[in-house]
């Protein structure tokens, strides 16, 4: 019986062993196609320096991905209150819109510094 699955398997594999057949099966391994493991944990994991806001939410990833939205939601409203300032600054009513420029980038310094893990 042939038992090659692919048509280069001869050139590779020495015809007197038996090719892609798995680690055969087992109680854990029923199909037996995948190697076995030692089922130990890493013995030297990652260290965390600190607690992150990234650990207070199941998907730190979602979590990562709302906040660049929210960062870039923040670019655009000081993008907006800098194209204002051309118009308005002359006239000298700019004062509230210089407050709301500073208000939103310390808003975006303190989302950087999460991204960072610094709070």
């Amino acid at each position: 019986m042939d038992t090659r699955k692919f048509p280069d398997d001869a050139k590779i594999v020495p015809p007197t062993t038996t090719p892609n057949m798995g680690s055969g099966p087992s109680d854990l391994n029923p199909a037996g196609v995948f190697p076995p493991t030692d089922n130990k944990p890493d013995p030297s994991p990652p260290k965390q320096e600190g607690a992150s806001i990234f650990q207070s939410i199941e998907n730190p990833y979602a979590l990562q991905e709302a906040i660049n939205k929210l960062e870039g939601s923040l670019d655009e409203v000081i993008r907006l209150f800098q194209g204002e300032r051309e118009t308005l600054a002359s006239d000298g009513g700019f004062e509230k819109g210089k407050e709301g420029i500073a208000l939103f980038r310390e808003w975006k310094q303190t989302l950087e510094k999460l991204k960072k893990g610094q709070m």
